[in-house]
């Protein structure tokens, strides 16, 4: 949808090379006052009556035009509005959690990688993913089934911890 502004130069290019609306009615009046019909005559007054009745919708089609271009401005300074309080809204969220394209955890919470045997998609998992024992793989829907020691997933998670803490220390 063109913004009211480009709505307004058109007019403006129109208006140079046609009549306005209002100018065709008041032309038309001339004419017929230029022709110095009977007044008594019953197709001067309906002539008469047409053209006052042209004029009237000439007027009235001027004001909606007006109240038109004001609601489109009104308009567009709200999607201006909206698209600023969008870009505030989501930009935090876009930053500060970037989602698996897989299983829609964030970056951060992937604890765990497994790759299905069927397609070979490496998928994240959280350690709540690993205690369901199993899940459908998102790519292509095979049953992937978890069969692991608790026991385990401490120690490597405390094996971590200690290479983390390890590394920290040297630096």
């Amino acid at each position: 949808m063109p913004s009211a502004y480009q709505r307004t130069k058109d007019k403006e290019k129109e208006g140079r090379d046609r009549m306005k609306i209002t100018e065709k009615a008041a032309y038309i009046k001339g004419l017929a006052e230029g022709l110095e019909l009977d007044p008594k005559d019953k197709l001067t007054k309906v002539v008469k009556s047409l053209i006052d009745l042209v004029q009237e919708m000439s007027e009235t089609i001027t004001e909606l035009e007006q109240c038109y271009d004001d609601v489109c401005d009104q308009i567009d300074a709200l999607d201006e509005d909206l698209s600023g309080v969008e870009d505030l809204l989501y930009e935090d969220k876009d930053d500060d959690e970037k989602l698996c394209s897989c299983c829609g955890s964030t970056s951060d919470e992937a604890a765990y990688e497994v790759t299905c045997p069927t397609c070979q998609t490496v998928i994240g998992l959280t350690e709540e993913d690993i205690s369901k024992d199993g899940m459908i793989c998102p790519t292509c829907g095979e049953n992937l089934e978890f069969d692991y020691d608790e026991d385990e997933l401490d120690d490597e998670n405390s094996a971590a911890a200690d290479e983390d803490k390890k590394d920290t220390d040297e630096e």
